[in-house]
């Protein structure tokens, strides 16, 4: 075995340590808050997207450090240079974002927090986060007719890919007042009914009643994986956010009067943090912070 082979094996074991897929991560960080610690202190990798992921970056960081310093002979060695390997991705204009999730990935590999490494991250804001914005939205990089079916789903029900390519009909029930709701299975074994946007609720009534599914693992689902764009999906649950945030903010119900005010670049935003509560509900987080940040872009 090749020294590079050697070191990945090494790096590969160490992750494989940290899976705990099936899992709920949110059960896990509210456990650690009953017991007077802080969420930050849960570590673990529960989804395999995320998996596959951290071993992507971590490829690419034994292959720079072994490019750069040849006398590292194990996975520990390299260690050092996890600062100088941040630092060279920044200088070639790796977003703040993507910095991040660099550090969490190699953390992960080393048992450790992604500011153990003694490195700076920029600071992320939201005005600077480039993933499927402005041109780059949906009904711009997917214009063709064969994926108007995927971009309804994925707007009506705010799915991640995973969770979108795991629907069956059965998946969906009648709601209160008219409208539809969507059984998701997400991230960290998080599971719910969650509102289908009210805004498409007809036009999916009717794409479910004719829907042709398959066979996938013993169940009929309703998308195969090629029925999906294979380029990214995100802004289209910022849409679902978008829609749900001035449903609800019409609609009345949900609203606290607690106001969540944005800091920073987006001060002079603000947002009901109850209605901020309920769409970070369905969209299967847990943090305002993370609706505002990633979603309410739009």
């Amino acid at each position: 075995m090749g020294k590079k082979s050697n070191i990945t094996h090494q790096c590969l074991k160490e992750l494989n340590k940290q899976k705990k897929f099936g899992e709920s991560k949110f059960e896990a960080k509210q456990a650690a808050k009953k017991s007077g610690e802080s969420a930050a202190t849960v570590r673990g990798i529960y989804s395999t997207n995320t998996y596959n992921s951290y071993v992507k970056v971590c490829k690419q960081f034994i292959a720079d450090t072994i490019a750069n310093h040849k006398e590292v002979k194990t996975f520990k060695d390299c260690k050092k240079y996890v600062t100088e390997f941040l630092q060279n991705k920044e200088d070639a204009g790796a977003s703040a974002w993507t910095l991040a999730q660099y550090g969490c990935a190699l953390a992960s590999a080393y048992n450790c927090g992604k500011n153990d490494f003694n490195y700076d991250y920029p600071v992320r804001h939201r005005a600077n986060i480039k993933r499927s914005r402005g041109v780059n939205s949906s009904d711009y990089r997917y214009p063709e007719e064969r994926w108007d079916k995927a971009k309804l789903i994925l707007k009506a029900t705010g799915c991640r890919r995973a969770e979108a390519l795991r629907l069956r009909k059965e998946d969906f029930r009648e709601g209160k007042d008219g409208n539809l709701e969507v059984f998701k299975k997400g991230k960290g074994g998080i599971e719910r009914w969650c509102l289908v946007n009210p805004k498409y609720v007809e036009e999916l009534r009717e794409f479910l009643k004719n829907a042709e599914t398959y066979p996938v693992n013993g169940e009929n689902r309703l998308f195969l994986k090629a029925q999906l764009p294979q380029g990214s999906i995100h802004d289209m649950r910022a849409d679902y956010a978008k829609d749900l945030y001035q449903y609800y903010e019409a609609r009345g119900d949900v609203a606290t009067g607690k106001i969540y005010h944005c800091k920073a670049d987006m001060i002079g935003h603000s947002f009901d943090k109850g209605i901020l509560a309920a769409v970070s509900y369905n969209l299967q987080h847990s943090r305002n912070s993370v609706v505002v940040n990633n979603y309410l872009w739009k």
